[in-house]
């Protein structure tokens, strides 16, 4: 599903901070090489500082994905340590060869949607595989193992209750 987020930024022009919202992760499904730019258009992610009225494109990464045809890729204009622990996470749910963990990281916005239209046509190989999902790797380290203490407790303590009401 695609996903937006809000942030504060700082005009490159003027360098005042004001929030915007742009898109982190942006779907693809049902698309092919002639349509995908119905979803990513060349405005988007692109803010306006209402300080100056300069637009430029954000720098936070976007990760554009296509489900159904099986692939992802990253927009990434500047090093963002956040798609390293993503790309862990998405290789822990989905594993270390889905597309979601091997997805390229691209600087360039043409050459960004040139990957991408380099999937629909096939000249790169996607990898549309049947996902198996773990849903414990969502689950904090605390909750991922149970060690049975309480069950344990219960059965030692049982014989003394069983006394006790007796």
């Amino acid at each position: 599903m695609s996903k937006k987020l809000d942030f504060q930024i700082v005009c490159p022009d003027c360098e005042k901070q004001y929030q915007a919202t742009v898109w982190r992760t942006l779907w693809g499904d049902g698309c092919n090489a002639d349509n995908f730019t119905s979803r990513l258009t060349d405005n988007t992610n692109m803010v306006t500082c209402p300080h100056c009225g300069h637009s430029f494109r954000s720098p936070l990464a976007l990760m554009y994905v296509d489900v159904k045809a099986g692939f992802a890729v990253w927009y990434e204009p500047q090093p963002d340590p956040n798609i390293e622990n993503e790309t862990q996470q998405y290789a822990a749910m989905f594993g270390a060869d889905s597309y979601y963990a091997k997805a390229p990281r691209v600087k360039d916005w043409e050459e960004f949607k040139h990957t991408i239209r380099k999937y629909y046509t096939g000249e790169l190989k996607a990898n549309p595989v049947n996902i198996k999902f773990n849903f414990d790797a969502l689950k904090p380290a605390s909750q991922k193992k149970k060690s049975g203490c309480m069950g344990v407790l219960l059965l030692l303590l049982i014989p003394v209750i069983t006394l006790l009401i007796i």
